[in-house]
């Protein structure tokens, strides 16, 4: 068991395109995820990878404005570094995510209240001399609840947060769990 703050994301280029068609949103963006999390070498859980990774990534959302009802889809590619401390590169890596909500009016906001699904498939092999067991390629797939709550806090500013609970429903060469996700955020 490992719990505790995990590695920081920054995103330093997004670039949106919105009402494409009524209610539809498009971006394209650049996640960085820096090593900032607890890492111990040996310890079985970890909540930071002692790694860089890069992500580009596209996200397609439909959010009826008339019917409260979303459809967003997510899709990445993970590029990581090399871990120093075990020599260890996790291979590249494709992930999906996709959430079907419906979002109803709350004290003075939006709770959205929905399904997310989830699809992760390595697409090249782990390397380096810490890869003594193998190259692995994993795979995972899960569907789980998932709930937010977007308010305005003023003229400029809004509130955003979200739950999720992901149980894995299938994983190969994989460690198995389920994943709970709080997001909490501030748009300014």
């Amino acid at each position: 068991t490992a719990n505790g703050i995990g590695d920081v994301m920054i995103l330093p280029f997004i670039m949106g395109w919105t009402n494409i068609l009524p209610d539809l949103k498009l971006d394209a963006r650049l996640s960085v995820y820096a090593p900032t999390g607890e890492y111990e070498k040996g310890r079985l859980a970890n909540v930071g990878k002692n790694y860089w990774t890069f992500e580009p990534g596209v996200m397609i959302s439909w959010l009826s404005s008339k019917l409260g009802t979303e459809a967003t889809l997510y899709t990445g590619v993970d590029f990581n570094t090399k871990n120093d401390a075990t020599d260890y590169q996790s291979g590249t890596s494709l992930h999906m995510d996709a959430t079907v909500a419906q979002h109803l009016p709350l004290l003075g906001g939006f709770l959205g209240i929905g399904a997310n699904a989830f699809y992760y498939q390595q697409l090249t092999g782990d390397s380096g001399s810490g890869a003594r067991l193998g190259d692995f390629e994993g795979m995972t797939c899960g569907i789980g609840p998932v709930i937010s709550y977007v308010r305005p806090l003023g003229r400029d500013t809004t509130l955003l947060a979200e739950i999720k609970w992901l149980p894995e429903l299938d994983t190969d060469k994989r460690l198995e769990g389920d994943y709970v996700w709080v997001k909490l955020g501030i748009l300014f």
